[in-house]
């Protein structure tokens, strides 16, 4: 079989119920099809924020639908594999998504377990934590609230939350401006978010490879994975690249749209469903 990565954007995924019936766009039909045929060997994962949980403006406050963890579970009992990638840390990930039987991804991939595994720290992380730890302890997370960001310690990696500041635009500038430089001078990499900056070791892990390594331990040959930001346009490059080399036979990478969504991101994506609705009405007849 031929490798195959779908190129249809802008085929959008709009859910409608009429009668219990799920009307989608031809091209996303088509992969829920190819997926439901070939279950025996395909991987589904999900990112959290944006995706499973609505995006609110303080992270604390988000909850994943009962309905998408019922779907999760059932995902995990039709497919190969299923499973959550997550920029949270993964007691977070693992409180939020309390699905027995699925592969987990924290921490932008510094944290991984497959399905009923512990989470353990990647190999080679462990240095660039230190490093984070050290600017962590020296951050003035006082100057921090005076600018209206607030710090969500994640262990092994920081978010800098600014969504909640009184000017949100400004704070953002004043993040990017002084935080981001002292942080690369003391040897950590940062991303931005939606309305976060994020504080990470300097290390080659990311989403992309977390997912690599889930899927080969699973030894699927199918996957699909929804994402609605820049970390999840990692995983969406790994799976084109395990396309390929042929590791896997078919990835279909899918944005979870939204008015928040980069148009960088989008142009990434294959394929798209409408925001938190979408993904659920996707997970919905995946299991139909």
């Amino acid at each position: 079989m031929a490798c195959v990565v779908r190129t249809l954007l802008p085929a959008v995924f709009v859910p409608h119920v009429t009668n219990g019936a799920l009307l989608a766009s031809p091209a996303v039909s088509e992969v829920i099809h190819d997926l439901r045929a070939h279950a025996g060997e395909s991987a589904l994962l999900f990112d959290i924020d944006g995706v499973l949980a609505p995006i609110v403006p303080n992270p604390a406050d988000a909850r994943v639908p009962h309905e998408a963890l019922v779907l999760l579970g059932a995902l995990a009992d039709r497919y190969l594999l299923a499973g959550v990638l997550s920029g949270r840390g993964m007691a977070v990930v693992d409180r939020m998504v309390p699905v027995p039987g699925i592969a987990r991804g924290g921490n932008h991939g510094l944290e991984v377990a497959g399905p009923g595994e512990r989470a353990h720290l990647v190999p080679g992380a462990e240095p660039g934590v230190r490093h984070l730890r050290d600017f962590v302890e020296a951050l003035n997370t006082a100057e921090l609230a005076t600018q209206g960001a607030w710090m969500e310690d994640k262990g092994a990696s920081v978010s800098l939350h600014y969504r909640e500041a009184p000017d949100p635009t400004a704070t953002g500038e004043w993040l990017r401006g002084e935080v981001r430089p002292a942080a690369i001078a003391a040897g950590l990499r940062t991303r931005d978010g939606k309305m976060i900056l994020e504080l990470l070791p300097d290390v080659d892990v990311h989403k992309g490879t977390a997912l690599a390594a889930i899927v080969a331990a699973a030894g699927a040959r199918r996957v699909l994975y929804v994402g609605d930001d820049q970390t999840d346009a990692d995983a969406w490059r790994a799976m084109r690249d395990m396309v390929k080399s042929g590791q896997v036979d078919h990835a279909w990478c899918v944005l979870a749209d939204g008015p928040e969504v980069d148009p960088q991101v989008r142009a990434q994506a294959d394929e798209a469903v409408q925001g938190t609705e979408g993904a659920l009405a996707l997970m919905r007849a995946l299991t139909a």
